[in-house]
């Protein structure tokens, strides 16, 4: 993504929405408003993303997120596993919308933010905390995850996968909680972690 537009927003928490999970119900700090926020965000990007306008980088500490226009938009059709996904973020919230693995990166992206908003819980159940997500390309995302004092990169293939990305929250929580991690590790990122 080198000639791009760039667009910036910093975010407030919403009130309590019912129904909502991942912590969500926790109050107004931690689990709650992060999940609120990542919730937001994606909802955001999946709106955007069929227009060209791309999410980029989520700064959850801060809450803060980027999205790009690049001049070449994806023009590949996203694949669902339910088939059309509703555009109602209430009807969506209860839909297991999985971009199938030829789907274009953006959908990936999308998912991943989301997934990981309702699997927040894991993170802090496992001793680590979810601070941000980078995608400074189509080709793959970081995950960026504080455990035992390190900020820890995970990467995320978002083109060309071969399978759908399933439970991210979980997975990468029990990688860290179980210190697989440490093996798998080159310096502080872990490669093809989902």
């Amino acid at each position: 993504m080198s000639d791009t537009e760039h667009y910036a927003a910093s975010y407030s928490p919403l009130p309590p929405a019912a129904g909502a999970t991942g912590g969500a119900d926790q109050g107004e700090e931690g689990g709650g408003a992060e999940a609120r926020f990542l919730l937001r965000v994606a909802s955001l990007a999946f709106q955007l993303g069929p227009e060209g306008v791309e999410l980029q980088q989520v700064d959850v500490t801060n809450r803060r997120f980027t999205l790009s226009a690049p001049d070449q938009p994806e023009d590949r059709i996203p694949f669902y596993a339910v088939g059309p996904v509703p555009d109602d973020d209430t009807e969506r919230q209860n839909w297991d919308y999985t971009p199938l693995a030829p789907s274009p990166p953006w959908t990936h992206l999308v998912w991943l933010v989301q997934q990981l908003a309702t699997q927040l819980d894991f993170f802090s159940s496992h001793g680590a905390r979810l601070t941000g997500i980078t995608a400074p390309s189509r080709s793959w995302a970081d995950v960026i995850v504080e455990h035992g004092g390190i900020q820890w990169r995970a990467r995320v293939p978002l083109e060309g996968r071969h399978e759908p990305i399933e439970y991210p929250g979980m997975t990468l929580a029990e990688m860290f909680g179980e210190g697989r991690h440490l093996r798998l590790a080159e310096g502080e990122l872990i490669r093809d972690a989902l």
